[in-house]
């Protein structure tokens, strides 16, 4: 499949030659249309089949006076551990939502998609209102996004199909437009089919639309909910696109919300949803979808049922502290630090760094050596130890203490190479280890490399 092979930086013309003496009498294979709904980061791509890929909504702040909080300091530890407990609940892709009027929408959302990819393999589903803010976001994407939203407005039609196409994201479609949302099915269904077309005739392809028939409060008006369903069904028979819901507003206003949002997922599943919008740590949520699964035999053998399941007495909800280690693993800095700091009251220092922090670092390591664990996440890992690291470091300051080092490292990439993400990543690990480290930059001389050694009796 491959059809350019070559070489980056410091590779020799006689090994480029070889290459091209190897590959020349090849053919590229030819490249089919498999017409398929697929979205994908940098390590997983999704791909919507026969059943419910979940689309966690927990990075928003809509009514969530903690997440604005964090916004507001730029916590993004908090922002991060939002999608991993959603990783860990079973959520498919991350719905990212930053619209908070006290920020710089633009600016806050590059760093939580930066972080979230750094430290997380699922796919994202860009979510908010200005095209500025999508275009930036989509601009540091590192695989193939969804783009919530856009809507039958001819404002919005113009400024965010295009960036669907230049960017190749998929593409969720809102049935409203400058009217508002529609009271009827037929309106709705209407609306659909003209974002379907506009998209179609921009070069958006077909599978890629995600259309959203968008889900109303029944406290309001109780028919809203099978409104939304039959113009869902509609839009699923009369164009074959996959669709989407927020599942969890059709319940606002009224008093245990979840049994109704767990009613309602199961129904709108019936009705053709194929990307529920929703709390994956619900338990009653998470459970209806699963077993929807089973009912419908799309999980074989109730495979995944049971795997989830087995051994539960009931499945409950509950917030997990996380140790030190796995905040290390986790790439939260903030968090790390907060709980070294506790530690230090009643652990002694070097029992902390010998006992967790180098454990910590040691499985980092052999995840990354395996393939299970990539190049962001060793780069998050090593910057939340040395966090840790830090906070020993002031603490053994502060009571007088000297930390002993290992040994003085020189450390530079080659004249010619000006590529330093391995060299810093191998720093600071080398630091977190107990080494004092000379890092004299990148592109650097040889005899630059000389001189340091000489002035500084330095062995490797």
């Amino acid at each position: 499949g491959v059809s350019i092979v070559g070489g980056c930086c410091g590779t020799t013309p006689e090994y480029i030659h070889a290459l091209y003496q190897n590959t020349k009498d090849k053919e590229p294979c030819e490249i089919t249309e498999k017409n398929i709904t697929m979205v994908s980061s940098y390590t997983h791509a999704v791909a919507f089949g026969n059943q419910p890929i979940l689309i966690g909504e927990r990075i928003n702040p809509t009514g969530k006076k903690r997440f604005k909080q964090a916004l507001e300091e730029n916590d993004l530890d908090y922002i991060l551990n939002e999608g991993l407990s959603q990783v860990d609940a079973g959520a498919d892709i991350l719905d990212v939502n930053v619209g908070h009027s006290e920020i710089d929408e633009e600016e806050m959302m590059q760093k939580v998609v930066t972080s979230l990819q750094g430290s997380i393999g699922l796919p994202l589903q860009l979510d908010s209102t200005s095209p500025e803010v999508l275009e930036k976001a989509l601009r540091i994407y590192t695989g193939k996004a969804i783009i919530n939203s856009v809507n039958g407005e001819e404002k919005s039609l113009s400024s965010v199909l295009p960036l669907a196409k230049k960017y190749g994201a998929a593409i969720v479609g809102l049935t409203l437009d400058e009217d508002g949302i529609p009271e009827t099915v037929e309106k709705r269904v209407e609306i659909a089919e003209k974002i379907i077309n506009r998209a179609i005739e921009i070069g958006v392809p077909k599978e890629d639309i995600i259309i959203d028939c968008l889900t109303m409060t029944v406290s309001a008006k109780q028919s809203a909910a099978q409104i939304t369903l039959e113009a869902m069904k509609q839009v699923k028979e009369k164009f074959g696109v996959k669709t989407t819901l927020g599942v969890s507003n059709v319940s606002f206003g009224l008093p245990q919300r979840e049994v109704v949002n767990t009613a309602f997922v199961t129904l709108a599943l019936e009705n053709g949803l194929d990307l529920p919008i929703m709390n994956p740590n619900s338990a009653s949520m998470i459970g209806a979808v699963r077993a929807y699964k089973v009912l419908k035999a799309i999980d074989k053998d109730s495979v995944q049922y049971i795997s989830a399941f087995a051994g539960e007495k009931a499945p409950v909800q509950e917030k997990k502290e996380l140790t030190i280690g796995e905040c290390i693993e986790k790439g939260l800095k903030n968090q790390g630090a907060e709980l070294t700091e506790k530690a230090l009251k009643d652990t002694d220092a070097q029992d902390l760094i010998n006992n967790i922090l180098i454990p910590a670092l040691d499985k980092v390591g052999a995840g990354f050596e395996s393939g299970e664990l990539f190049l962001p996440q060793l780069m998050r890992a090593a910057d939340a130890a040395g966090a840790c690291f830090e906070v020993i470091k002031e603490t053994m300051k502060k009571n007088n203490t000297k930390t002993e080092s290992k040994g003085r490292i020189i450390l530079a990439t080659v004249k010619g190479d000006v590529h330093d993400i391995g060299k810093n990543i191998v720093k600071t690990v080398l630091e977190n280890y107990g080494y004092d480290v000379i890092d004299l930059g990148r592109d650097v001389d040889p005899n630059e490399v000389v001189k340091a050694q000489k002035e500084n009796n330095v062995k490797l």
